[in-house]
């Protein structure tokens, strides 16, 4: 498991205990329910970047890219259908969808932090 990964579940976790401690369990539900497509997604986008087919880089260029617009709609799909859940749900998939941005966002701040802040 990577560190991303990692990172991935502590916010899901998180952010299921707030939604339950705040007495919205739809939201801690609609986490739940996203978080695993969350970290397939993520998976299947890094085994494009490994090029594991040593493809020549145009070709793996398209890879990725291909992989990036059908990440992204299917997690336009997911939402579209999370929907119907009510708006509680709706917000805890969107955040299990967003997961790895948010954890690229912590790393890119203790990043600047360690690096003297920005001055």
């Amino acid at each position: 498991m990577t560190r991303i990964e990692k990172g991935m579940l502590m916010l899901a976790a998180v952010a299921a205990v707030a939604g339950v401690g705040g007495g919205y369990y739809a939201y801690a539900a609609g986490v739940g329910m996203a978080l695993p497509v969350s970290l397939l997604l993520l998976r299947w986008q890094a085994a494009a970047v490994e090029n594991l087919d040593n493809l020549p880089p145009g070709k793996a260029f398209n890879r990725f890219f291909g992989r990036a617009l059908a990440r992204s709609l299917l997690a336009v799909a997911v939402l579209g259908a999370a929907a119907a859940g009510g708006i509680a749900f709706l917000f805890g998939v969107l955040t299990g969808l967003i997961l790895e941005v948010l954890v690229y966002m912590g790393e890119a701040v203790l990043i600047i932090c360690r690096k003297g802040g920005m001055k």
